[in-house]
């Protein structure tokens, strides 16, 4: 009897699992980047901003205020600099352009975004190829936003591919994803 249930159990963990893996992919990224750098242990990043981004959140975006100030204060606390965080308020309509110099703009995704099923958002973001530098980004988010999609998405604001570690906020997989900064630091020069 015992044998049967520690089976039974343990078939259950196996079902729980799986399902859990197979869930909520964390996001995806589009970019025009040419070139991955060699990937360490550390999570791999493309290009950084030129100048002080400046992040919009738009009218549509599925968050709130104080979601969208942690997740800017997350990379914050790791050394990034951003010029402001403005939570709808557009004045010059970053939120209806298609590449807003300088900006970071998050917004609800739209229907003429592809997007996997399973995914919970997508950055779109351009690299300056030349001078290995972010130019813009747009960060879509499906309507039923999570803990942690909003500091992973900003993460690819900021020029970095996805890492799959276990428990890293950069981890594409959001099931598999959490807190872990490692490799995020920013260093100074």
């Amino acid at each position: 009897m015992v044998k049967i249930l520690a089976r039974g159990a343990l078939l259950s963990i196996i079902l729980l699992i799986t399902a859990l893996s197979a869930t909520a992919l964390g996001s995806d990224y589009v970019s025009n980047f040419k070139r991955i750098p060699t990937i360490h242990n550390q999570p791999p990043q493309v290009a950084v901003w030129k100048g002080t981004p400046t992040v919009v959140v738009c009218d549509s975006a599925p968050i709130n205020e104080k979601q969208a100030k942690k997740a800017v204060k997350f990379w914050e606390d790791l050394g990034y600099n951003f010029f402001s965080t403005q939570y709808r308020y557009d004045p010059l309509e970053k939120c209806r352009s298609t590449s807003p110099v300088g900006y970071i703009v998050v917004q609800l995704i739209t229907q003429d975004i592809r997007i996997d099923e399973d995914s919970l958002a997508q950055t779109h973001f351009f690299v300056d190829n030349d001078h290995n530098e972010v130019s813009w980004a747009i960060i879509y988010l499906k309507s039923n936003v999570r803990d942690t999609v909003l500091e992973h998405e900003l993460g690819h604001a900021l020029g970095f591919l996805h890492f799959n570690k276990i428990n890293h906020i950069m981890n594409s997989k959001w099931t598999q994803g959490g807190w872990d900064t490692t490799g995020l630091r920013k260093v100074r020069r």
